[in-house]
């Protein structure tokens, strides 16, 4: 079954979230697991489907029953890279196809509770494409290490 023009209208929820869940498939330092929200399981699964054939995911996977909300989750395994923001861009534009009430996405990222305009400028304050900003930002060990290597290249 194939997804057509507007065929999600309204199903959508427009905020989303990025590096807030674990991945199921890879290390959290390499992996960003995007998540959607749909308002119903048959609407989530097509559009598991339709991130999966037309974008370079690692894994995309519908959960199998609702949230607390009575949504279904669509989450979307990408590579931690520099390429991540163009990545979730273009899954963006192509659900906008596919639910033309989805015009303006607001997303949550790590550690994050208030939901954010997407672009740009707010992606690179909040998500770490750099696996190795991920690191140092969410295990103390490597802050630490990060830190000395920092003092020490000031000699």
């Amino acid at each position: 079954m194939s997804i057509q023009h507007n065929d999600l209208e309204d199903l959508l929820i427009t905020t989303f979230s990025i590096d807030q869940f674990k991945s199921k498939v890879g290390k959290d330092e390499n992996v960003v697991v995007v998540a959607f929200d749909v308002k119903d399981a048959d609407p989530a699964k097509d559009l598991s489907q339709f991130i999966e054939t037309g974008h370079d995911t690692i894994d995309v996977d519908a959960s199998v029953g609702p949230d607390k909300d009575g949504n279904y989750k669509v989450y979307v395994e990408l590579e931690r890279n520099s390429k991540l923001f163009d990545a979730v861009d273009k899954i963006l534009k192509d659900i906008s196809r596919v639910d033309n009430t989805a015009s303006s996405f607001r997303f949550l990222a790590y550690k994050q509770d208030t939901p954010m305009d997407w672009n740009k400028e707010n992606f690179e304050k909040s998500v770490y494409s750099s696996s190795y900003d991920y690191t140092v930002a969410t295990n103390p060990e490597a802050h630490k290490i990060a830190e000395r290597m920092k003092f020490l290249n000031k000699y």
